[in-house]
Formats: structure tokens, sequence, C-alpha cells
């Protein structure tokens, strides 16, 4: 960025007399005068030295070489800061011109004819540097304190519009150069409350900080940082940080250090109490007595001489579920040698958490449900009574995790434990539910009771074999025969989940439904049990398994049934001779040679199993 401006100049000329000679005037007339702005870049297009002006002379004797005249600069800057060309008169700035370094220069320029040894006229050269936006605002700190170089404090409750403090910004630009010191204040980092809304604003002119809302609490929070910028009408920027100290008003009530008296131990401090006597010696000796409000002896008061103070203590347990313990109002005496004065301690009981709510009962024997019984239904209901007051007093109901794994049960606030999921007799047939009260103390009490629930059947399981029974016939045995169910008897029994009014006695009875059913026969013992005869020889080569289906049913109402498969597994015999075959040899010789060895044996082939099968034996 650069500017071009004229140069105010103020000219005087003056002739210099030589002695004994004829004065002559040497007029210097300035010429071109133009000045580079004060941010003149160090660049290939403007280098420095850079030419300011151009200033020029006139030699008014006849016939005179005005190409003889020379010039020179003298004065500020001239040693260094300016130069001049001495045939050309241009003068020349060394550097780039800073104006808040420097906003003004003044030097004499010498124009003297005949090569520099005759006669000399001067001008009186004022500079001026104009400005330009090179500055950024800054915020100077004037006073570095603990909490910062920018502290304000406000009361905290302050209403909205309170002025805190003033965040002033400096700018070294020109003030009357246009806007480049004109700056303009905003909050860039602020505070919010709980609602996200600001809690400051800033006058944009003044840089004045001000509450905006109602909401500054020492309590939460009593130092508080709002960043600020100040920027310039060119759009350069600085920043500042303010911290706003929250002073305390009067605005929270005294609190006890000890919020309950009533389950205090003996001997605990409760208040102290004082006298004053005019007198000195041991006729100021005060000591202090309960004398009145106190008949059961709960309190007992000691005397410190020391400092003439009594100190009331508690001599039993106070109880406030009891009327007559909640307040006491004691008569207190204080008595030298010959006086005495009577004062009044009031003495008000709060309540304290000291008693687990009670279940009334605390066993509960609930009505036997039925298995099918829907999710909602109600079991029972308990009683709960807790002595204490307040939220020392008030309960929630829940029931024992480790009591309930499955989260089968659930209890309302009126107490009601109710069905939350389905039950099944066949997993628990009897549930031991723990249902807990627990108060809303500090710390919280909690009672316990014990609800009793049975679990009543219905016919939900079809009965099934009592094992998995897999029975073997072997071929070519005679028919009939009973078939072994296990290794060890030969009936096959049934047995239902349900319990015995749905179950026994069962009904055993062998289906039609295969051609394999056919050849088999199922007695119904009528106790459970049943017995499968084969009616007829068997080949394993021709089959190897028969599927039996059997249908089981119980007596349950309505009853329920069930259809089961027993796999009858046909026994193999060696009821097969060997057949002709042929085994396949192939030898390997090396370089011609075989020597002699075993090189195996032929097998012949059986049939089992319905297919030819090799025998293979290892040769050694």
């Amino acid at each position: 960025h650069t500017s071009v401006s004229l140069l105010r100049l103020q000219l005087e000329s003056a002739l210099r007399w030589p002695l004994a000679t004829v004065p002559s005037a040497l007029n210097i007339v300035l010429q071109n005068v133009v000045i580079s702005s004060e941010t003149l870049p160090y660049n290939k297009i403007n280098p420095c030295p850079c030419c300011l002006l151009q200033v020029s002379a006139v030699d008014p004797d006849l016939d005179s070489d005005q190409s003889l005249l020379q010039f020179s600069l003298h004065g500020q800057g001239s040693g260094g800061d300016f130069s001049i060309d001495p045939q050309t008169g241009s003068i020349y700035a060394l550097r780039r011109l800073d104006r808040e370094e420097r906003p003004l220069w003044r030097f004499l320029v010498l124009a003297t004819d005949e090569g520099g040894a005759g006669l000399t006229g001067f001008a009186d050269v004022v500079l001026e540097v104009k400005d330009i936006n090179d500055n950024a605002p800054f915020f100077p700190c004037a006073a570095l304190e603990e909490d910062g170089c920018f502290v304000g404090r406000v009361p905290e409750n302050s209403p909205a519009d309170t002025s805190v403090m003033e965040m002033r910004a400096m700018d070294l630009d020109d003030p009357n150069e246009g806007t480049n010191a004109a700056l303009t204040y905003s909050i860039v980092q602020n505070v919010k409350n709980e609602i996200n809304l600001n809690l400051f604003a800033i006058n944009t002119s003044t840089g004045t900080i001000s509450t905006v809302l109602r909401s500054l609490d020492r309590e939460q929070q009593q130092r508080l940082l709002v960043v600020v910028e100040a920027r310039d009408g060119g759009g350069l920027r600085g920043t500042g940080t303010a911290t706003i100290l929250v002073t305390d008003v009067n605005d929270h009530p005294p609190v006890f250090t000890q919020d309950s008296y009533s389950d205090l131990d003996v001997n605990s401090e409760i208040l102290v109490v004082s006298a004053t006597d005019s007198d000195l010696g041991e006729n100021a000796a005060v000591t202090f007595s309960i004398v009145g409000g106190d008949e059961e002896r709960k309190f007992f008061i000691e005397t410190n001489k020391t400092n003439n103070r009594g100190i009331l203590k508690l001599q039993k347990k106070v109880d406030f579920e009891k009327p007559n313990e909640r307040s006491f109002n004691l008569t207190v005496k204080a008595e030298d040698a010959d006086f005495y004065c009577l004062s009044h301690a009031l003495i008000q009981v709060r309540d304290a958490n000291d008693n687990a709510p009670v279940f009334l009962p605390q066993f509960y024997e609930a009505p036997a449900m039925s298995e099918d019984s829907p999710v909602g239904s109600i079991i029972t209901q308990v009683t709960v009574l807790d002595l204490d007051s307040g939220q020392n007093g008030r309960f929630s109901f829940s029931i024992a995790k480790e009591s309930d794994p499955h989260g089968q049960f659930a209890v309302d606030e009126a107490g009601h434990v109710v069905l939350a999921d389905s039950l099944d007799r066949e997993k628990i047939w009897q549930h031991r539910i723990v249902v807990l009260a627990t108060d809303m103390g500090e710390p919280a009490l909690t009672g316990t009771a014990i609800v009793m629930l049975t679990v009543l059947d219905i016919n939900d399981n079809a009965p099934e074999f009592d094992a998995d029974y897999k029975p073997i016939v072997w071929e070519n045995t005679g028919a009939p025969q009973t078939v072994k169910m296990n290794s060890s008897s030969v009936l096959l029994h049934v047995k239902d989940r349900d319990a015995s009014g749905n179950g026994a006695p069962f009904t055993i009875q062998m289906l039609q439904l295969t051609t394999d059913a056919a050849s088999f026969n199922l007695t119904d013992l009528g106790n459970g049990s049943a017995t499968l005869t084969a009616l007829r020889t068997f080949d394993r080569e021709q089959q190897k398994e028969y599927r039996v289906p059997i249908m089981l049913q119980d007596s349950g109402a309505p009853p329920l049934s069930a259809t089961h498969t027993v796999t009858v597994t046909i026994g193999d015999r060696n009821d097969n001779p060997h057949e002709p075959a042929h085994t396949t040899f192939i030898l390997y010789s090396y370089d011609g040679t075989f020597e002699y060895c075993m090189c195996g044996k032929a097998d012949s082939t059986l049939k089992r199993d319905g297919v030819r099968q090799q025998t293979v034996r290892r040769s050694g």
C-alpha cells in the first residue's frame, strides 16, 4: 500500500553579503515537491533511497553558469535519514518514514554558486509525514494486579445495565487522519449462564462493560474472564482480557453447622451461654446451672470460670418421635456468691433419620397363583410404617434383585406386589420375594419384608420318555421277542413335568403311521410303562433301523399328548460267507534289481449290511 501526498513546505529566502563586496541576490525556487507515504515498501518498484522532492536555484548574476550551482542539506536527518544530489537538488529518503516515530522533519537546503565556492542562498524545508493505518489497536497494561492487567469488580445480583469497568485501547495512528485511530469495541468471548445467555455487554464507543442479566452469583463463580476486541477504521484489531471479580453481598442466611440434634451422642455440646459481672476477683466468678424446663434431666451445663461461659451439653438421648421431646424451654441460672440472674434457652429438636421403615407384618403368605396368570396380576399388598417425619419419613418400594433374578415381580407406590412377567411352575414352584422400603433420609434406611408365593400347575407339558431309548434287536432271532429298551430292562417308562394331577395315568399307544410299525406290537402296562415286542425275524443286510411312532397322553384337563419315535436298531451277526475277490499289486525295481521280500496277501471279500466289503489285513 502506498500513497502520494503534497508536502507542506515553508520557504524562506536569504542573501549572504560578503564583506567588502557588492551584494548580489541568489533566488531559490523549489520545484516538483512530492513525498511518498510513510509505508513506502522496500521492493524493486520503490527501493530506498527514494526521491521525495527536488529544489532548484537561479543565479541572477549576468553570464553566470547555472550548472555550477551546488546543493547541500543541513539540519534534522541530514546525517543519515536524508540526502541531496548536489547537482540536481533532488532530496532522497534513505529509509522508510514512520509517522509514529517522527511526524515532522525540518532541515535547510543551501545553494552555492561557482561550484560551491561562491555566494549562498538557503531554503527552510518543513516535511510532514502523512499517516496511514499501519498500527493495530492494543490494550496498555497500566498496573499489573494479582488478577491481571484489567480488573473490574461488581456486586453479585447486580441489576441489568450495571457498569462494571472500562476497557480502553490505544492506537498509535493519527486520530486526525480519517478513521485510522477510530476504535470500536466488541466482546469476542463472553460468559454465559446456565441457559446459554450472555452475562455482559460492552459499549461499542467507550469500551464500558456492563451486566446484561441479574444472574451473577459469587457463590457459584467469583472470577469471570471476558475477552474484548478493539478494531480501528481500517480493520486492524487487538484484544484484551478483562477479569471481573464478583463481590459478595449478604444474600444467604446463616445455617447451623449441625442440622440435627436428635441423634447427638451423650455429652455432645449444644450451645454456649455467657454472662458478665462488673465485680472483680472472686466476686465476679459466675456459676451456671439449669433450674427449669428439664424435668427428665436430659441436659447439663458446665461452667468455664475463666471466661464466664456455660456450655450446655446433652446428658440423655432425646427422641423426636416423642411429642414431649421435640422442644425444651430451659431456664438457665447464672449466679455469683451473692446474686443471680435467669435466662431462657429454647432448644428445638429436629428429626433425624433414626427409624427405618417397618413392614406390618414382615412376612406375607400370598394366595397361590396359577402359572398362567396374566402380567399385572396383584399378588398381595404390603404395609409400611416409618416413625420419622418429613423427608425422613417418606419411602419408596423396590424388589431385591437377588430374590427376583428374572424380573418377574414389581411393586408400586401403594405397596401392591404385582406380576411383571410370566410364571413357570416347572422352573420355580415357589418364590421367596424380598420387598424393600427405603426412606429418603440421609443416610437412607431400609426395611424388608418376605412375600411367599406358591405357583399352581396347569397342564402345559405333554408326557415324554424318561430316557433316550436306543433298543437293539439282533438279526436272525426267532419271533416273537420282547425288545430290550436298554441293557437291563425291557420296560419303556413315561414321565410328565407337570404336577401329579396333570400327569399319570398315561395312555401309551403305538401308531400305525409307517410300515415299520407293522413289525412290532406295544403293550401298555397301565402304570406309566410299556413293552415293545418284535413280531418277526429281521435281516440287517436288508434294513438296519425301524422307526416306531408312539403316542403318549396324560390325564390332565384337558389332556395333552405328544408323539415320540423309538428307533430300533437291527444288530449284525456273521451270517454271510466269503466271496471271490482279487487284489492288484504294483512292484517297482531299482536299477534292474529286485530282492526277495513279502509283497502282500490276497484277501477274500464278504457281504455285510447289504454291500460287499473287503477284509484288509496288514502284512508284517
